[in-house]
């Protein structure tokens, strides 16, 4: 008879090679049958580190070994994990699957005791099947009930980049056109989504099979203070990708991701998918626009904005922003105030977008409807600073406009401009917004 339990999986690893046995282990945890164990999920704040991982390798179904170029040289407490496992797998009856030797990368393992298992090889196509297949033989063999990821209904596959957006917010997929003909500084008709783009929205670009399609990471235009066209960033935005790649390359290439670095947090990441995505540098946010383009028929945006297609897809520039918003003249005002107008009473201002902590975190982008600029752009002051095309003065950094939830109030108007460096993600107050222009705009 089946026992009722989970199968116990240890996973024994150098702490270098976190990163891919934290993917490892989210993998085996969405099997319903499968209860893995790893130090940073399973330790709670003042037990016995080493007793309790003595514990829990003692006590498991199978304990998977991950091996690198890194932990098969390292000396230390890895190593005494391993010979623990390999003293407890002689009291397992010959021929039991116990120990699995997973290699992460073409490494040369030393352990004598290992060389005569046989190794997964974790980067390579179809080895997380084969290791489940491993561990679905261990489970049988303890009469585990093996219960499979339910599943609603036969799904066909698609590509990511089709999600289809549901009805009641097809809204926040909208441009609005800005055309001032030959009366202002920029003479082309352009287009601005009316929201920053979201965490929903950006979710499709990570899940999307082509995420590390070098085209989206190189030639990224380069643009000086004044709006002046550079030359390209030609390999910064590549290099940056493989270099922060270098954690999931144990992985098969379709599964490769660089998630922001505020995704998982509750309170900016995808499980607040309409409010605006923050965490990312300059770089991912043009590669999202580049993925844009080449997707363009397949997403919401299409069969909402239709007839934009022969256009180029990047971020604004600080002229074009600045026009959207309804201009910085008079000096002071915000996106909603009208001509020869700039508010100053805080109460209308807080009424009007998301500054000054008063939310403590970002806010869904169309939650602030008074805040709207006189073309019907949503969300330009406060929420986010909004990543901009071009350089600033000092030529490393880029521009930003619109302030943010963290700011006064006093930094979400239209004529004040900051910067950061290209590479800096970590900022909970950064997010961007898309823009449509004419192939040689």
């Amino acid at each position: 008879m089946p026992t009722g339990r989970r199968l116990r999986v240890f996973l024994c690893h150098a702490s270098q090679d976190k990163p891919a046995v934290r993917e490892l282990y989210k993998r085996l945890a969405a099997e319903t049958w499968i209860d893995p164990w790893l130090d940073e999920e399973n330790l709670l704040p003042g037990q016995d580190f080493d007793l309790e991982i003595y514990k829990a390798a003692r006590d498991s179904d199978a304990i998977i070994i991950c091996l690198s170029k890194i932990s098969v040289v390292k000396e230390g407490y890895v190593n005494r994990e391993i010979r623990r496992a390999l003293d407890a797998s002689d009291e397992k009856p010959e021929g039991t699957i116990f120990i699995i030797p997973l290699r992460l990368d073409d490494c040369s393992p030393s352990f004598e005791r290992l060389k005569k298992l046989h190794y997964a090889d974790y980067f390579t196509p179809n080895a997380h099947e084969k290791l489940i297949k491993s561990l679905r033989l261990r489970a049988d063999a303890l009469r585990i009930e093996i219960t499979e990821n339910p599943i609603a209904a036969p799904v066909v596959a698609q590509p990511a980049a089709t999600m289809p957006a549901s009805e009641d917010n097809l809204d926040l997929y909208r441009f609005i056109k800005i055309d001032l003909g030959s009366r202002g500084p920029v003479l082309y008709p352009f287009w601005i989504a009316k929201y920053p783009v979201t965490n929903r929205q950006y979710e499709r670009f990570l899940k999307a099979d082509d995420f590390v399609n070098e085209e989206y990471w190189r030639d990224l235009p380069k643009v000086d203070e004044n709006c002046k066209p550079i030359g390209v960033w030609k390999e910064d935005g590549l290099k940056w990708l493989q270099e922060n790649l270098k954690d999931y390359t144990y992985f098969p290439r379709e599964s490769w991701k660089v998630e922001p670095k505020l995704w998982d947090d509750p309170q900016f990441g995808i499980s607040q998918p309409n409010n605006p995505l923050v965490g990312i540098c300059w770089f991912e946010a043009n590669a999202y626009c580049k993925w844009l383009a080449v997707h363009w028929k397949d997403l919401s945006e299409s069969s909402v904005n239709s007839n934009l297609e022969k256009f180029q897809i990047r971020l604004p520039l600080e002229t074009e922003w600045k026009i959207a918003a309804g201009g910085n003249i008079p000096e002071g005002r915000y996106p909603w105030d009208k001509p020869g107008m700039a508010t100053t009473n805080a109460d209308e201002i807080n009424k009007r977008a998301n500054v000054a902590k008063k939310i403590g975190h970002t806010s869904p982008v169309n939650q602030f409807p008074e805040g709207m600029s006189p073309y019907g752009v949503m969300d330009m002051a406060g929420n986010v600073w909004e990543w901009q095309a071009n350089l600033s003065k000092d030529h490393n950094s880029l521009g930003l406009r619109g302030g943010s939830w963290f700011n006064y109030g006093d930094f979400a108007r239209v004529s004040i401009r900051n910067s950061a460096l290209p590479i800096g993600r970590l900022s909970h107050s950064i997010g961007f917004r898309v823009a449509l222009v004419p192939p040689n705009g």
